[in-house]
């Protein structure tokens, strides 16, 4: 194993240990009744940039702090669509101490994880309105065919979700946005 495999190894156990550990703490707070709204709401938007190429961007609305995310995503399984990247620069999770990317070409899938802060001081993402992630997509050849991603279970336990400093898993609702939408071209 090279550095970066054993690298990316170590980080999904982390995070899926960190994750895993919130899962009964989610399950109660879905039964007990929360005293301030917590509205919660990813949504995804689509564009083509070119036949070959697409770009998603993930944008969350939530009403409370929020200190991790699962974000899992897949696309057809008969989709000419490859995910090439993920980017987080100048968004409002750049500053993350934790940002996972896991594609699984063979299942069409990605699990994007998210933790502000491991131990160094970082804050909870604020609550608020924005894009947290850019993901990039490549055509096996040119086409018109729309990208359409959905959220997902992938194993062992990953499903969207959001976590509050004070260790509270939250579903958030889901959005796929528009899901043919083309760049102007320039002129």
């Amino acid at each position: 194993m090279n550095g970066e495999t054993i690298m990316n190894t170590q980080l999904r156990a982390t995070l899926t240990a960190m994750l895993l550990a919130t899962a009964p703490l989610g399950a109660a707070v879905a039964a007990t009744p929360a005293a301030t709204p917590t509205v919660t709401r990813i949504t995804l938007q689509s564009e083509r940039v070119d036949s070959l190429h697409w770009e998603v961007l993930v944008s969350l609305d939530n009403t409370q702090h929020l200190a991790a995310m699962t974000l899992p995503f897949r696309w057809g399984r008969n989709s000419p669509f490859g995910i090439d990247s993920a980017n987080y620069y100048g968004l409002r999770t750049e500053y993350f101490a934790l940002k996972t990317f896991y594609p699984d070409s063979a299942e069409r899938n990605i699990l994007i994880g998210l933790i502000s802060d491991l131990g160094s001081g970082l804050p909870p993402l604020e609550p608020g309105s924005g894009p947290i992630a850019r993901l990039f997509f490549t055509s096996r050849t040119p086409t018109s065919r729309p990208l359409v991603l959905d959220t997902t279970f992938i194993a062992p336990h990953n499903t969207l979700q959001v976590v509050t400093p004070d260790v509270r898993a939250i579903t958030p609702q889901f959005d796929p946005g528009r899901r043919d939408s083309s760049r102007p071209s320039p002129r």
